[in-house]
């Protein structure tokens, strides 16, 4: 059975975004995904220099055991947070490469969009990351799925649910597979530009 990881990447108190990753874990992962809150971990600023403390260690073994992922990115100012920035810088591809991660973009309002080009185009190059075609953006987020039977909550269900089947079809596909395609990053650890 395939194991996944929720990355709620707000590093903001009572974030919408960790609100959003549980309810996508009750809803569609019964549970027993496992949610990092960026919040929490309270992650140090990557510098280039610093070892890993116990907070990236604990992050980094989280992702490094899931098969799946699920980005949880609200969009800040049309911009992905800096702490998701961040924990691509202290989390690469032994954590990361060749998983697939569906990548669900958080707006306050109607945005969203922005996220899902910034992190399609920069969020995979070293990490070796596989974005699935499909990625989910959850407008209005405050009052997404608060059981108020909006029409929008019943279709965001609906493509919600077939955007996770569709990783988790990746995940068993991948997953066995993960040794072989992971083999020649020692001899090319960063992807070409």
């Amino acid at each position: 059975m395939a194991n996944y990881a929720i990355i709620s990447a707000s590093h903001r108190d009572g974030a919408q975004s960790l609100r959003l990753a549980q309810e996508l874990n009750t809803r569609f992962f019964e549970g027993g995904a496992d949610v990092v809150d960026l919040f929490k971990a309270d992650l140090p600023l990557w510098n280039g220099e610093r070892e890993a403390n116990d907070q990236v260690k604990e992050v980094q073994d989280k992702i490094t055991q899931a098969d799946g992922l699920v980005f949880v990115v609200p969009e800040w100012h049309g911009m992905a947070p800096a702490g998701l920035k961040n924990l691509f810088l202290w989390c690469n591809h032994p954590q990361l490469a060749h998983k697939p991660a569906l990548l669900v973009a958080v707006s306050g309002s109607v945005g969203g969009a922005f996220v899902v080009a910034e992190l399609r185009g920069s969020g995979y190059k070293n990490s070796r990351l596989l974005w699935l075609p499909e990625h989910l953006i959850l407008r209005d987020a405050s009052e997404l799925w608060q059981g108020k039977g909006r029409e929008s909550d019943e279709y965001l269900e609906k493509r919600a649910h077939y955007a996770v089947e569709q990783l988790k079809t990746y995940t068993e596909a991948l997953a066995p597979q993960r040794e072989a395609l992971t083999a020649g990053l020692e001899d090319f650890p960063n992807g070409m530009s």
